[in-house]
């Protein structure tokens, strides 16, 4: 064999060895993983509610389970001895427990009226710098009725963002609202969308505002429990308090304006003595034609919070009247207390050796793999139970223990009970449960779940690289052959003649 042919046949055989490892790896076995889901359903257990019973599985609808009815629970929907409460809707809520004390269609939706400015100056608080500066535009002031509040602002007019703040809550100054609200949201529909979702993640269920500062809008909709949230969570920025609560505001001049704007509080809560109320902390109030008078407010005692709204008030001064007594009834009548997870040690240890006893006397090749316990750090009730003391109490017989699945998730719940045979839930016990002989197969199925995965677009480009490679293939066997060929012609011209 010459140089030249060897060279050729060397040629082929590393085409041949590559073909062959690319061909290999391309149609490997398990080539698609599983997708997302299906591997997250391989990985999952069912879970249930269960108590130290037994018996096999069964399809049970979860107790508590959302039924659609998004209908707001009352700690006390009697309300005995409760103030009469002029308005077509109010409710009074506890902060720290997260409690609902009492209320009247605390979820329908009504017009706000200018308390929808809380959400306003919440975002503010949350988007801006109270040193930000803002440049007036004639967009921020041009569709506001001509009988709505204004503070003046007029086009090119720069002031800061912390000016604007003052002048919503303290003369409910609708262009100072506008103002924050195109800086934020570019526009008011940006702003409205903001709104809206910031709602819906503080829990708001009925509420669809379309404009910052409360113009009366048959869409532009909340509700009392809605505001209640609202205002809690704009509260919790110091703030808001101080802003609310000042009585006396001088705005600097400005580019526009020579002369200071001395803005003086309209809330009665603040501005006179009648309605002086000492636990006061902020809140806001509004007036249209459509709403009614509307006002939400915060109140603090001895550390405990509460929210009051009052929507379609018939009159100004008597939403202050009602709130005070609202207040004043809801911090002597309700309770608030810390609850503290040691009170529910023992009854944790008791219940884990019930599942346990319950496993081991049906005979299931079951373990428990963990325990948890969760309380809610407060608990609300009336006083009246408060003083007459609680026990606490575990509810271990709602659900079973079910032999035939591998891995389960018992949830009992933890409550006080009181000496009315009334009684809280205050927080859960939750028992994992699993066969130790599938003990690995949770985790192997997670690990086949995060194998890097072969995409279609990837098993093309193989396919073609492959196909690729066999028509070299073929070319570097015709090739081959036709050297071969001309190998033996050139050795039969080079054979001697016999003669």
């Amino acid at each position: 064999m010459n140089f030249r042919t060897s060279q050729a046949a060397n040629c082929l055989l590393s085409i041949i060895l590559v073909t062959a490892v690319l061909f290999s790896s391309s149609f490997s076995p398990a080539v698609f993983a599983q997708d997302d889901t299906a591997a997250a359903s391989a990985a999952s257990s069912e879970e249930t509610t269960a108590a130290p019973t037994t018996e096999a599985a069964t399809d049970q609808t979860a107790a508590g389970s959302s039924s659609g009815d998004t209908q707001t629970s009352l700690l006390d929907p009697e309300g005995a001895g409760a103030p009469e409460i002029d308005g077509n809707a109010y409710v009074l809520y506890d902060v720290q427990s997260a409690t609902f004390l009492l209320g009247k269609n605390q979820d329908t939706p009504l017009s706000p009226a200018s308390i929808t400015k809380v959400m306003t100056v919440l975002l503010a608080f949350e988007n801006l710098n109270m040193t930000d500066t803002i440049t007036i535009t004639r967009d921020m002031y041009d569709s506001i009725p001509n009988d709505y509040v204004r503070l003046g602002l007029v086009e090119g007019e720069v002031i800061t963002v912390e000016e604007a703040i003052y002048a919503c809550l303290m003369i409910s100054a609708n262009d100072a609202a506008m103002a924050l609200a195109v800086t934020i949201g570019g526009s008011v529909e940006g702003f409205s969308k903001m709104m809206n979702e910031r709602a819906v993640e503080l829990g708001c269920l009925h509420t669809n505002f379309t404009n910052p500062y409360g113009f009366a809008d048959e869409n532009h909709l909340t509700t009392a429990r809605d505001m209640a949230l609202i205002m809690a969570e704009a509260l919790k920025n110091e703030l808001y308090t101080k802003i609310s609560t000042t009585a006396n505001y001088t705005m600097p001049a400005t580019n526009k304006n020579s002369e200071p704007r001395g803005l003086t509080n309209g809330n009665r809560f603040v501005s006179t003595t009648t309605y002086a109320y000492e636990s006061y902390i902020g809140g806001k109030t509004g007036v249209t034609d459509m709403s009614g008078h509307t006002i939400v407010a915060g109140a603090r005692e001895n550390g405990r919070t509460l929210i009051g709204v009052i929507l379609g008030a018939s009159g100004s001064e008597v939403r202050y009247a009602n709130l005070i007594s609202l207040f004043n009834y809801g911090f002597e009548n309700y309770s608030t207390a810390s609850v503290d997870p040691a009170e529910y040690a023992q009854l944790q240890k008791q219940t884990v050796d019930q599942v346990l006893a319950g496993i081991e006397s049906a005979g299931y090749a079951l373990e428990i793999t963990d325990t948890q316990l969760q309380t809610d750090p407060y608990c609300t009730t009336t006083s009246a139970k408060a003083a007459s003391g609680y026990s606490t109490n575990i509810d271990t017989s709602q659900a079973v223990i079910k032999a035939d699945l591998s891995e389960q998730t018992l949830v009992f719940p933890l409550y006080r009970q009181y000496s009315d045979s009334s009684k809280d839930q205050v927080g859960t016990l939750t028992i994992i449960i699993c066969d130790p002989k599938s003990a690995g197969t949770y985790a192997e199925a997670a690990a086949e779940a995060n194998k890097p995965k072969t995409s279609v677009f990837s098993v093309i480009i193989r396919a073609g690289i492959v196909l690729l490679l066999l028509c070299i293939l073929a070319f570097s066997i015709i090739v081959y052959v036709m050297l071969q060929k001309e190998k033996k012609r050139r050795r039969s011209r080079r054979r001697p003649r016999v003669l």
